[in-house]
Formats: C-alpha cells, sequence, structure tokens
C-alpha cells in the first residue's frame, strides 16, 4: 500500500522530535512558518463515550424564539444534548465497517424533522477552550443530505470577531456543492450580522458534493489573514476584518426556515458527521504561555517544532481501507510533551501557550498559510 496523502511530508523530520517548542504550519526550515503551541485533537470515529465534555466539548442547551416583528423567519431555533450523538466504529482498531447505531461512523450533530412546537431542533458544541487565538483548524466532516439546513464551524469571539464556514445544504447539487466564508465585522453587525455585501463573505464552490463523503474543512488563522483550505487545497484568502481575540471553536447543525439563508425545515430527521477535529493554536492563557511553556521550550529551538501534515485527500472510506484514517500526533510517541491525553480515541491537550512570544514570532518568523 502506498503512502498516506499525510505522510507525503518528510517523515524523518520527526525521528527524534518531541514537538517541545509547538507544531508548525510548514517546516521551520522553510522560508514561511508559523508555530503553535497549543493542540487540539479528537478522533470521532473511535470516541466511544456520552460525555464528550471530558473530550473538550460541551453540548449546547438553550432556544432562540422568532423575534415579533420578523417577516420572513418562520421557525425559532432550539438546541438540545441530546441531538449530539457519539457514533463509534464498533471495532475500535479499524478504520472501516459498521458503526454502533448504522449509518457513518463519527460525531453526529442532528436536526430534528418535528418542527410542531414553532423550533427547530438542532444541536451545538463548542470547545471547552476558550482561550484560543490564531491556530489551524481542520475537520473532517460529511454534510446533510436534505435540503434545508445549515452546518457551520466556526471561532467565536464575538459578533464581531467570528470566522465562519458555513454549509447550506440547499445549496448542493449532483454536481457540487458550496461554503459560505464569512469573517463577521462591526460592518456585518451595523446591517444586522449580515456580512453580504463586505468584503469579508465568500461563496465559495466546491467540485463535490459536500454530503456525499468525508472531507476535510480548514482555516488557518494568523495575525494578518484567513485562509481556507478543503482537502489541503487552497479556497480563499482574506486579510481584513482578522479576529485579534481569544475565543471558541464551535459546531453547530440547524434551520429556522430562513429563506435567505438554511431555507427549509427539513420534514425528517437529518444529520451532519464529524470524524475529527484538529487545532493547533495559540492561547491568551498566560499561565500557560508565562510558565508552562517556558518550562518545556526556555529556548526556542526549531528542532523541536513538529510541523503539521496536510491532509491531501478526502479522509473517507470510500479511499481504501485505511482512507478514513489520518495523522494524530497523540497517537504517535513522544509528539506531546506536556499533554493530557486520553486513549480511548479522543484526545483533549492542555498543551502552555506563546502569548509572551507572539512578538517575537510576528516579527522574527513569516506567518504561512500553506
Amino acid at each position: 500500500m502506498g503512502a498516506m496523502p499525510w505522510l507525503l511530508l518528510a517523515v524523518s523530520r520527526f525521528a527524534n522530535a518531541a514537538c517541545e517548542c509547538g507544531y508548525s504550519l510548514n517546516q521551520t526550515t522553510d522560508s514561511e512558518y508559523a508555530v503553535f503551541t497549543e493542540l487540539l485533537e479528537n478522533d470521532f470515529l473511535h470516541m466511544d463515550t456520552d460525555n464528550i465534555t471530558d473530550y473538550g466539548w460541551r453540548p449546547q442547551v438553550y432556544n432562540v424564539s422568532v423575534p415579533a416583528d420578523n417577516q420572513r423567519i418562520a421557525f425559532g431555533k432550539e438546541f438540545s444534548m441530546g441531538n449530539v450523538v457519539p457514533n463509534p466504529f464498533k471495532d475500535s482498531k479499524m478504520w472501516a465497517g459498521d458503526a454502533d447505531h448504522g449509518g457513518d461512523a463519527g460525531l453526529e450533530l442532528w436536526v430534528r424533522g418535528d418542527h410542531s412546537n414553532g423550533f427547530v431542533n438542532g444541536s451545538e458544541i463548542v470547545s471547552v477552550r476558550d482561550d484560543i487565538l490564531l491556530g489551524s483548524f481542520r475537520v473532517g466532516m460529511k454534510l446533510s443530505n436534505s435540503s434545508g439546513t445549515c452546518g457551520a464551524f466556526f471561532f467565536y469571539y464575538n459578533n464581531s470577531q467570528e470566522i465562519d464556514m458555513e454549509f447550506l445544504s440547499h445549496e448542493f447539487n449532483s454536481s457540487g456543492g458550496a461554503v459560505n466564508l464569512v469573517l463577521q465585522s462591526p460592518e456585518s453587525v451595523a446591517h444586522g450580522n449580515d456580512a453580504a455585501g463586505t468584503p469579508t463573505y465568500k461563496v465559495a464552490p466546491l467540485p463535490f458534493q459536500p454530503d456525499n463523503m468525508f472531507h476535510e474543512y480548514r482555516f488557518d488563522w494568523t495575525a494578518d489573514r484567513v485562509v481556507f483550505y478543503f482537502d489541503g487545497a487552497f479556497l480563499w484568502e482574506m486579510t481584513e476584518q482578522i479576529p485579534s481575540e481569544g475565543g471558541g471553536i464551535f459546531f453547530n447543525h440547524w434551520s429556522n426556515g430562513d429563506p435567505k439563508w438554511s431555507a427549509g425545515p427539513p420534514d425528517a430527521d437529518t444529520v451532519m458527521t464529524l470524524s475529527y477535529m484538529k487545532g493547533y493554536f495559540n492561547s491568551t492563557d498566560t499561565e500557560r504561555s508565562q510558565n508552562d511553556y517556558k518550562k518545556r521550550c526556555p529556548t526556542f529551538d526549531p528542532a523541536k517544532v513538529c510541523p503539521i501534515p496536510a491532509q491531501t485527500s478526502p479522509p473517507d472510506a470510500s479511499q481504501g481501507t485505511d482512507g478514513a484514517k489520518t495523522y494524530f500526533f497523540s497517537k504517535e510517541d513522544n509528539m506531546t510533551p506536556g499533554q493530557t491525553t486520553y486513549h480511548s480515541g479522543a484526545t483533549l491537550f492542555g498543551a502552555p501557550a506563546i502569548a509572551i512570544l507572539a512578538p517575537f514570532m510576528v516579527t522574527v518568523l513569516s506567518w504561512t498559510l500553506a
């Protein structure tokens, strides 16, 4: 069997690495690279638990009513814990096969078809870590195959500092799909949280059906830009309204019948499934940056930085026996110093961050997004 797409980088680069000084976009010998010291990895294909909070994620429970003066939105939104369903492979050693509850293995985020109470019941999870500032974030995801929902993967601090990849299932067809790329800004807030028409909004076409198989969606956020990717391929770049505050990572799946956005809602239950999430980032937590990180990496040493492998094909079982298998630092020896790891497939890392080193990186390193 040939090398996995994520093994095409120089494996020898990892030979004696312990990643004490972080994880990098590109190798530190390249002319441009960026280093992040925090790591959050989850292998949802093998996460066998009913309590995902232990693995770094909080299911959300709340509702949003339709405003009394609204003439467009037909339904309220409701988010329930029961719509977040772990569904791992039955065989924990395999990367293909039957899942516990049938269907695709992974973490399921459901939208329910019964909205007779005036609310569409959906799902949302938020990272326990709310100190995320800059980084590279990737998810293996298969979208809903029912028209009329919005599936979203995003960073959020507030309504004017947000990085969105939003998928509207009514935009999918037999020849392809689309993703709405958004950096929310004061301008979009002034327009009722509508970014359309601002420089930081882009509807990007996708050359595949997002509901047909798992693909990797990714955004790299550095001090001067945000770049979006699918399966390692460049999608779009934005250089204005870059978030500058720390926050959390969100996933949600919802509908409210808005004909200008989610459309729908669907009349039957429909699911969006996550196979993994990987985040490599810096932190706003000064304890992590000023104490923990300096203990592990007292002097920055490029030889102690591990390059982050790029996923260059769909992480889907249709690609072969191990087609869904992707690289996790947490599954390797000596790659997660100072981290807290779980051994049942999911990993929550609490590595120290580099808030005090950020000025060094901005001035000495060239931030990259490749």
